[in-house]
């Protein structure tokens, strides 16, 4: 997987963050890897709460997110 930017990483947030609440809901992550083959950045989305998920709340915050693609 190759390393993202701030920006990148902030947009994609966003896309992903369907109602808008700031934190990505399992639901919402799992509605944009079935739109777009089921990865995230090249990982595998299981892999990508497991990693991305650090207080696993099952919420994946945008500092959670950036922390694991920037």
């Amino acid at each position: 997987m190759s390393k993202m930017t701030e920006a990148e990483a902030e947009e994609l947030f966003a896309q992903i963050d369907a109602d808008g609440s700031g934190e990505i809901r399992l639901r919402e992550l799992r509605d944009y890897g079935q739109a777009n083959g089921g990865a995230i950045a090249g990982v595998r989305l299981a892999d990508f709460v497991r990693g991305a998920d650090t207080d696993e709340d099952r919420r994946i915050t945008l500092t959670e997110f950036k922390s694991f693609l920037v």
